[in-house]
């Protein structure tokens, strides 16, 4: 009898210790979940009050402190000022007083304005002339800073307004400045007007994959050229050796060694020119 208790005890204290580390588990990954979700927002330094929603670059580069982004320097963007009260998790010790927490991913609220027009959702979001507020990415623009995921047309919940003037000081239009939740992915506009010379779509990538970045018309055409003079060439010279071969056994059966021997040295030969041809176009491309 006291033997049968023993055991139900120790099944249920078991079963218990089972459930509270599944428990833990699930307490802990949700924790890291929580964090990993906030997009990676960290506490920098900042030189004054910076709004939330403002898009800021770091002052230097490895810094832990950031400033408002400003157009002149659209390639620094480096992320935007948040609410901490936002982050679903902060350590208690994490930051100080006077910090700007700062998320370079995820999606969150980014002040716009319509400078350069009505914003719709699915929009890219780049700088505009208006120090660390963002609008609608055109065609000119190297950077993006994310793409828009909601639209922003000026009515509605209009934060302020904004009159910007031309290089001869002349005053324009008056823009509407909002706030939007923006996906942050900072990276190349993918709608930039190219200015070089028109490349075929696949020649461009297999280009880019053998160069590992971006190269030039001309290299891609020259790369293009040489490949087919040697296979070309490669091509010429067996067909003339296999040709030949044919011949000379047939005029001459007994010679039938010497001439293989002779077919092997061209296709040699052949193999070389065409793989001599194909790194000179990796140096090309790769240089």
């Amino acid at each position: 009898m006291g033997r049968s208790v023993y055991k139900n005890v120790k099944k249920t204290v078991t079963l218990l210790t089972v459930v509270l580390s599944f428990a833990s588990v699930v307490f802990f990954g949700s924790l890291v979940g929580a964090v990993t979700s906030s997009g990676g927002a960290q506490p920098y330094k900042a030189d004054g009050k910076i709004d939330n929603g403002t898009i800021v670059q770091l002052t230097t580069k490895d810094s832990g402190r950031v400033k408002v982004a400003k157009q002149q320097e659209l390639q620094n963007m480096f992320g935007v000022t948040i609410d901490r009260g936002l982050l679903p998790f902060t350590m208690s010790n994490e930051g100080s007083e006077g910090d700007v927490y700062v998320a370079a991913s995820g999606t969150y609220n980014v002040l716009v304005s319509t400078q350069a027009g009505v914003i719709k959702s699915g929009d890219y979001i780049t700088l505009s002339a208006i120090d660390g507020i963002g609008m609608k990415a055109g065609t000119e623009e190297k950077t993006v800073f994310g793409r828009a995921n909601a639209g922003f047309d000026g009515t509605g919940v209009v934060l302020g307004t904004v009159t910007l003037k031309d290089v001869n000081g002349k005053e324009n239009d008056a823009v509407k400045i909002g706030t939007i939740p923006v996906t942050i992915n900072i990276q190349r506009n993918p709608n930039i007007k190219s200015t070089k010379t028109k490349v075929p779509e696949f020649l461009e990538r297999i280009g880019q994959a053998i160069a590992e970045k971006e190269v030039s018309a001309l290299r891609i055409y020259l790369s293009l050229g040489i490949t087919a003079v040697s296979i070309i060439a490669a091509i010429a010279i067996l067909y003339a050796g296999v040709r030949n071969s044919v011949i000379s056994i047939g005029r001459n059966p007994m010679s039938k060694k010497s001439v293989f021997r002779a077919l092997m040295e061209i296709i040699l030969t052949s193999i070389l020119i065409l793989v001599i041809g194909l790194f000179a176009v990796y140096l090309l491309l790769r240089l």
